[in-house]
């Protein structure tokens, strides 16, 4: 299904910046890269590697209040972005480092959130605690992560042989 999502979105975004219409703002890896035919920057892109893709058509509410755009959004996220991100901003100065050395590893491990949801791809679940669109609004502040070591882990969740975190968001509480 992800994979149909996934060609609708870049069909679509083609299909409506190849018009004659101004091209939109680009805002790729949580950077402003400009005014760009979005066509040009997803083909540079693996489609494995890419974790969200959100359109904002034209002069939307969205598009000019939040980006100051007129011509339309497009934001392209990819998952070595979450991961780095979430990784630079969250374990690599913890003791968390111990257990999870490398983004590597935490592309690997289990994500628990405070609604005991399993999760064995991270990225969508690590992006809401990282800015991936310039806009503040939509992130979450974390209170706390706890590593679940692999023996435990794989007794929850048995692909999760590295182990796995839980995050607890101020939000949650």
């Amino acid at each position: 299904m992800k994979k149909v999502y996934f060609l609708f979105c870049i069909l679509y975004a083609c299909f409506i910046y190849s018009q004659n219409t101004p091209k939109p703002l680009i805002i790729f890896n949580g950077k402003n890269i400009g005014y760009k035919n979005p066509e040009d920057v997803l083909k540079t892109i693996k489609k494995q590697d890419l974790a969200n893709l959100g359109i904002f058509k034209g002069d939307t509410e969205d598009a000019i209040k939040k980006y100051g755009s007129n011509s339309g959004v497009v934001v392209i996220t990819t998952k070595k972005f979450i991961l780095d991100t979430f990784y630079k901003n969250n374990i690599e100065n913890s003791p968390l480092k111990k257990e999870i050395p490398t983004t590597d590893i935490l592309s690997k491990i289990g994500i628990i959130i405070s609604k005991a949801e399993n999760k064995n791809q991270p990225y969508e679940e690590l992006s809401k605690y990282i800015n991936i669109d310039l806009s503040d609004d939509t992130v979450l502040k974390i209170a706390s992560i706890t590593f679940i070591k692999p023996v435990d882990a794989v007794k929850m969740n048995r692909d999760w042989k590295f182990g796995a975190i839980e995050i607890m968001s101020t939000l949650d509480r």
